[in-house]
């Protein structure tokens, strides 16, 4: 008798070339390795680079496009470049993210058992210059010039470098996951100043409790953290 194990496989699904371009290009962005306005390299460079067909890049490019992600310019400094996350926030309405809202909750409740435990282990093996980075990314973004898009810049960073600082790719990894798949939703977020401080007071007692060495306070403070954003967001969508 056959197993009914077999039931539960996937369907396979065809997968273009421009795919694979597309999801590197688009984590690439939405977790600020390349900044807002920053030039893309030309078609040609980036098939070099993934080894692919320049038209697979062309498709790949014409959808981040599409998604407002990016902008081709004209003229003399013309190219391709990275918008402002927040500038086409407009174009991604409250329905949009309702829509897809149980597969996000699903993310964010997988966020408040990873985060914790990559705060846990960062407070045991962070390195001076790690602690040195986060304590400069925490100070920024308490700043009073600290616009929106400077601001969840700094944030992204923030929570991936004490990913990092686990010394756990495979924390790290998921961390890169979990905010690649929720930056779209936390980007519709009211943003003001109290909310930015609201934030940075938790990011400074995470940073105290990484200093300390305290890898409860810190798993306690993190858990806090993301769960209040799992809070803050269910009441803006539901």
């Amino acid at each position: 008798m056959v197993s009914s194990y077999f039931a539960r496989f996937k369907h396979v699904t065809p997968k273009r070339v421009s795919d694979f371009i597309l999801e590197q290009l688009e984590e690439a962005i939405i977790l600020k390795d390349v900044l807002p306005e920053e030039q893309l390299p030309p078609e040609r460079e980036l098939a070099t680079l993934f080894k692919a067909s320049r038209l697979a890049v062309r498709e790949a490019i014409a959808e981040l496009e599409e998604k407002g992600l990016i902008e081709r310019r004209l003229g003399a400094k013309g190219g391709t470049f990275v918008l402002p996350l927040t500038a086409k926030t407009h174009q991604r309405t409250k329905q949009q993210i309702a829509e897809n809202w149980a597969r996000m909750k699903e993310m964010l409740e997988y966020r408040s058992i990873i985060e914790p435990e990559a705060a846990r282990l960062a407070a045991a093996r962070i390195t001076t210059e790690q602690l040195a980075h986060i304590r400069e990314l925490v100070e920024k973004s308490s700043g009073e010039d600290c616009t929106r898009e400077m601001f969840r810049s700094l944030d992204v960073k923030f929570h991936l470098e004490i990913a990092h600082a686990s010394g756990n790719s495979y924390i790290e990894s998921a961390v890169r996951r979990v905010r690649t798949n929720i930056n779209p939703g936390l980007d519709l977020m009211p943003y003001n100043r109290q909310t930015q401080l609201s934030s940075c007071e938790l990011h400074h007692v995470l940073l105290e409790a990484l200093d300390a060495r305290d890898g409860d306070k810190a798993s306690e403070t993190m858990k806090a953290h993301v769960n209040k954003t799992l809070s803050a967001l269910s009441q803006f969508v539901e």
